[in-house]
């Protein structure tokens, strides 16, 4: 598969390197781990690779037949010009040409193949972790003329046509957070604060994690620094400036400002779909609360799953636009 056009911000990722921060490393990984598994579910590959897509996507060429599927709230692809389902496992022929345009709702999908990536594993993970340089492709995005190899595996066809219907978002700007390890070093003022005011998702953001604008500044009773420590994924670290940074998936393993609040595991799936000039609220939820949730969001996850496995969903309109237009020639259409 040869990459004609890279994209906006174009990764190959998979659950991420999950033992090693220990050791140093930042985990990586897809930043929705729904739209993953859903993806992989629907092309029947359980722990593949796959390209995260942030905005508008890459144009690619295949270099043999596989079975595709993008998988976003809403966007819009094309295979030889010819728009094709979202959502939706497609056969692709050698010689055929993937356009993935723009996602038009939420800021990121995911490109799963039958036939996985041929991509070497560092630390138990295929994850790009761009800026240690580490996995993926080269350890960086896809440029122009990037050339993917697929391992061998013979094709299902039975799964052609496999497509899910992903559900909207509920309340996609509020997000849940619990009292994060320094949150006692923050006034009772500002406890209100981060969750009284309307933030705005920062230009300055990316994987490694969202920089929020707020009106007003959240207020140290001491200072900013601490002994660096472990940080958790969805960290709410708040520095000298009193305006929050929520670390996410390429955050560095330690960190030594006050963390104020921890965005919960739902919360975190929610910010995946967010992006520059969003605006958010948080909300102050218990531990039981967000452990709840977690379990409640991986239960309907695993259910989909199932749902997709078990062919519930087909969609047959739209699989194979090439041989659709040979069809057509041959009829003198």
């Amino acid at each position: 598969m040869k990459c004609i056009k890279p994209g906006l911000f174009t990764t190959v990722q998979d659950i991420g390197r999950t033992k090693y921060e220990k050791d140093g490393f930042s985990v990586a990984g897809v930043m929705s781990q729904y739209l993953y598994n859903i993806a992989n579910a629907l092309v029947d590959n359980d722990d593949g690779a796959v390209l995260e897509i942030t905005m508008n996507g890459p144009v690619l060429q295949f270099n043999a037949s596989n079975i595709i599927a993008f998988v976003a709230q809403d966007a819009e692809i094309f295979l030889d010009e010819q728009q094709i389902p979202v959502n939706t496992a497609v056969y692709v022929e050698k010689g055929q040409i993937l356009k993935i345009q723009t996602i038009k709702s939420g800021a990121r999908g995911y490109l799963a193949f039958h036939k996985s990536l041929k991509i070497k594993h560092i630390l138990e993970s295929a994850s790009t972790h761009t800026r240690s340089g580490i996995g993926g492709y080269n350890g960086r995005t896809l440029k122009r003329n990037d050339v993917f190899y697929f391992n061998e595996k013979a094709l299902n066809h039975d799964i052609i046509g496999n497509t899910f219907n992903i559900k909207s978002i509920e309340d996609p700007h509020t997000i849940p957070i619990i009292k994060g390890l320094q949150f006692d070093q923050f006034d009772t003022a500002s406890h209100q604060l981060l969750v009284n005011q309307i933030y705005s998702i920062s230009e300055m953001s990316d994987r490694m994690g969202y920089r929020l604008n707020g009106n007003k500044n959240l207020v140290h009773l001491e200072n900013a620094d601490i002994i660096s420590e472990p940080i958790a994924p969805g960290s709410v670290q708040v520095p000298n400036n009193g305006q929050p940074i929520i670390l996410l998936n390429d955050r560095q393993t330690i960190g030594g400002y006050t963390k104020i609040a921890t965005v919960s595991f739902a919360g975190r799936e929610k910010l995946a779909q967010l992006k520059a000039h969003d605006h958010i609220e948080f909300k102050w939820v218990s531990v039981e609360e967000a452990t709840k949730d977690y379990k409640d969001y991986i239960h309907q996850m695993n259910q989909d799953i199932k749902s997709i496995k078990l062919n519930k969903y087909k969609d047959l309109s739209n699989i194979r636009p090439k041989s659709k237009k040979i069809a057509k020639l041959i009829k003198g259409e």
